[in-house]
């Protein structure tokens, strides 16, 4: 479908003729799923002419699935992917973006994300935004160890890696069709969604909001999770670790040019020379030091390569399911007839 953005000066009540697609990812999220379905479907259908929510479950161990399936049986326009093993919130994401059809394509974490920012990222992205991301308007809280780390690592990956990485962005975003076909051409990018604003250049706007948790407490990331993506963000897009390994290793390598000429000095200038146990036992350590960083650096190169170069998906669906409602009123429906024409619009 093509956009048609709303005209507000003629009725701001109406909704926008536009088809937006939610992609939502499920993680043990049994608890929360039905009242997250019913206030996302009530402002969708309030708000927008056209729409579908795409739930992925990475195969979660509570009742998720049981939920969602009795949900469907009462709330249009819900898809549920379930996928046959578990896996990263990225690859759900994935999954959620290859099936998902809409014009925008919104990606949204059931347990944090404010549904009702959907619309304003709408119109920002009908006002000629690619991308909206949502942005922490909390600072990002987190405990005490990431709050140290945070400002090092944005420095790193911002001021020396020039990755342009904003603060305190989260999964929550708005993509536009001609964003989501690009970030499925390039299916490594999607392990670093947020990254994609500076990589592909595109006109983008920052959505400000506070997470709101649904089970009245945060579900934080564990920290080895995190330093896990960080360093992962940094050699996915970086050969700058590769780089200061290689320098330190000539620079290692021309100490020890000057260290074996001081040893030739040494033994042609002083007579009865002991042999240098501190000072032999510290190059040794320092060969091998610089040695085992270089092997961790090439070492994580190497996984890259090797994961990127695999012919191996990186997920399977082993069951989808469709809402069993069917929807009353026709200027709603989100599905197409056999000539591939929107059931309910005009012709």
């Amino acid at each position: 479908m093509q956009n048609v953005p709303r005209s507000h000066g003629d009725d701001p009540t109406l909704p926008m003729s536009c088809f937006v697609s939610v992609v939502a990812p499920l993680s043990e999220d049994g608890d929360i799923i039905v009242p997250f379905l019913e206030e996302l479907s009530r402002l969708l259908r309030d708000h927008f002419t056209h729409h579908e929510i795409v739930l992925v479950d990475a195969a979660s161990t509570d009742d998720t699935l049981e939920c969602a399936v009795v949900a469907m049986g009462r709330i249009d326009g819900v898809r549920l992917l379930r996928l046959s093993r578990r896996t990263r919130v990225e690859t759900a994401i994935l999954a959620g973006l290859e099936s998902a059809i809409g014009d925008h394509v919104v990606v949204m974490l059931p347990d944090s994300d404010p549904p009702e920012l959907l619309p304003g990222m709408v119109e920002r992205a009908q006002r000629g935004a690619a991308i909206v991301s949502g942005v922490r308007d909390d600072g990002g809280a987190r405990g005490m160890l990431h709050a140290l780390l945070a400002p090092v690592f944005y420095w790193y990956v911002n001021r020396v890696l020039r990755l342009g990485l904003p603060r305190y962005t989260t999964e929550f975003r708005l993509l536009s069709r001609s964003v989501v076909n690009g970030v499925l051409r390039r299916k490594d990018l999607l392990c670093y969604l947020r990254l994609y604003d500076a990589y592909s250049g595109v006109a983008h706007a920052e959505m400000p909001y506070v997470p709101r948790s649904r089970r009245g407490r945060s579900r934080r990331r564990p920290l080895a999770a995190v330093i896990r993506r960080s360093v992962g963000i940094i050699v996915a897009n970086s050969t700058h670790p590769l780089r200061v390994v290689s320098i330190l290793g000539l620079v290692a390598g021309g100490l020890n040019v000057l260290y074996a000429g001081y040893v030739l000095i040494i033994y042609f200038v002083k007579e009865n020379v002991a042999p240098g146990w501190a000072t032999q036992s510290l190059q040794v350590a320092g060969m091998f030091f610089f040695l085992f960083l270089t092997l961790a650096v090439l070492s994580e190169y190497v996984i890259r390569l090797l994961l990127e170069r695999s012919e191996r998906p990186s997920h399977f669906v082993i069951e989808e399911r469709q809402s069993s409602c069917m929807i009353d009123d026709d200027a709603h429906r989100n599905i197409t007839d056999g000539d591939a024409t929107l059931r309910g619009a005009p012709k």
